[in-house]
């Protein structure tokens, strides 16, 4: 019987511990969930703050394509360039003929050579003391008072025809050498008649014998300037 009693006694300690582990463990178990509960809701809280930010970034950033400076239309290298202001006194002739000329005498020059073909014209043209008896551009292009002055104005047709024939016919030479040189020689004219110059208002003359011509110059004490294959005296 007291052996009895003692095993049931025994059985029930067992059990008793038993609970008491499972207890343990139960509450360990939610304490360690409870943690981690935590954890999770404070990742999700810290990782919501971080997309939050970013997006708030992402929708306050200008779209670049709106963005007036990466406009390729608002590139001042893309602006075209406006002419340059003519005085009212020189005439669309004036500016045909003198785009014709250069033409003829620079074509296959810098846009600096044919200004300077220009300049000697509008120099020769504006002088009185020894080219009195030409003032207009026509009348320096065709003058031949002391023989011939520009050899491209002799001959029927003569070669300054022809460059006329491409300059009042621009559209159907679209594409070809010929409009790419006149449009050239047309600005170079533009600017010349607007008043730039790129040599001297006392040079009235220019010829491609680069090396005689500079020796003259030399001899004689004068200035010369040489652009291209011409030199301007």
């Amino acid at each position: 019987m007291k052996a009895a009693v003692f095993m049931a006694a025994a059985l029930i300690s067992v059990m008793m511990i038993q609970n008491i582990g499972i207890r343990a463990a139960t509450t360990q178990e939610s304490e360690l969930v409870t943690s981690l509960d935590k954890v999770m809701k404070k990742l999700k809280k810290q990782s919501k703050s971080y997309v939050s930010k970013i997006k708030k970034k992402t929708e306050t950033k200008e779209d670049p394509k709106e963005d007036p400076q990466n406009d390729p239309k608002e590139d001042p290298k893309d602006t075209p360039k406006e002419d340059p202001k003519i005085p009212d006194s020189f005439t669309e002739d004036d500016l045909r003929l003198l785009s014709a000329i250069i033409y003829c005498e620079a074509s296959d020059m810098s846009e600096e050579a044919g200004i300077a073909v220009a300049n000697v014209i509008l120099n020769r043209m504006r002088d009185k003391k020894n080219w009195g008896h030409v003032n207009t551009i026509r009348e320096v292009i065709y003058d031949d008072k002391w023989g011939v002055q520009f050899t491209p104005s002799v001959g029927s047709p003569s070669l300054i025809d022809k460059a006329l024939e491409i300059y009042d016919n621009l559209d159907s030479y679209e594409g070809k050498w010929q409009y790419r040189q006149m449009m050239k020689n047309i600005s170079a004219a533009k600017k010349a008649l607007a008043g730039e110059t790129v040599i001297p208002d006392e040079y009235m003359y220019f010829n491609g014998s680069i090396e005689s011509s500079k020796e003259k110059c030399e001899s004689k004490g004068k200035s010369y300037i040489i652009i291209d294959h011409h030199i301007y005296f």
